[in-house]
């Protein structure tokens, strides 16, 4: 369901959509140039990558959400997990 939405979606509809989800997890795209074809990347070409993923990916995919509860993966999990408990401690 949430594919077929995507689907109709204009492509500034879905630009809006991936520049909002973006910014709320603090990717700012307005740090690349626009649209520069000797840039190693710019926001054209991100935000089209961007449209062509979300419109071929399949909806488990699009649908999940992952559970705030759950731990985030750490580079080093054992001191990531250490201090975790520390702080659930009052430590």
């Amino acid at each position: 369901m949430l594919k077929s939405r995507l689907q109709e979606l204009s492509d500034e509809e879905l630009d809006t959509y991936i520049l909002t989800s973006l910014r709320a997890v603090g990717v700012d795209l307005d740090v690349l140039p626009a649209d520069d074809p000797e840039a190693p990347a710019d926001q054209r070409r991100v935000l089209a990558g961007a449209r062509r993923f979300l419109r071929a990916t399949p909806e488990a995919i699009l649908a999940f959400e992952p559970d705030p509860q759950l731990v985030a993966p750490a580079l080093y999990p054992a001191t990531f997990v250490k201090a975790v408990a520390d702080e659930a401690e009052g430590g």
